[in-house]
């Protein structure tokens, strides 16, 4: 009788550290959000649930009570200096709205999750 051998081979390929990073950057929602005189720009982001985010808001003017950002269900606060891009990033777990505000509550914009 013929004995017949199976040979498995497992091949294992590794991304170069550049290719690593574009593959984690392909995989991460931005937007920029920018305060200017008329509050938030844009006032509505979209985002995917379960994609990690990354937002970067930009103050530009001074004149405000907008001196940092909150996003209350995430427990993220930020001061927002003027004119320095302050990236946040997290994932939004859930479908559906979070705000986004100042400290008074005054001025803020929406982030709509699907």
């Amino acid at each position: 009788m013929r004995t017949i051998s199976i040979v498995v081979i497992t091949l294992v390929f590794s991304l170069s550290p550049v290719a690593e990073a574009r593959e984690k950057r392909a995989r991460i929602q931005e937007a920029t959000i920018t305060l200017t005189s008329k509050g938030y720009q844009p006032e509505r982001v979209r985002l995917r649930r379960g994609i990690p985010a990354r937002l970067t808001f930009v103050r530009k003017f001074a004149a405000t009570c907008a001196t940092e950002v909150i996003i209350e269900k995430y427990r993220i606060r930020r001061e927002l200096p003027i004119n320095r891009p302050v990236v946040i990033e997290f994932t939004p777990e859930k479908s559906g709205e979070l705000e986004y505000t100042c400290s008074m509550k005054m001025v803020g914009g929406k982030i709509s999750i699907r």
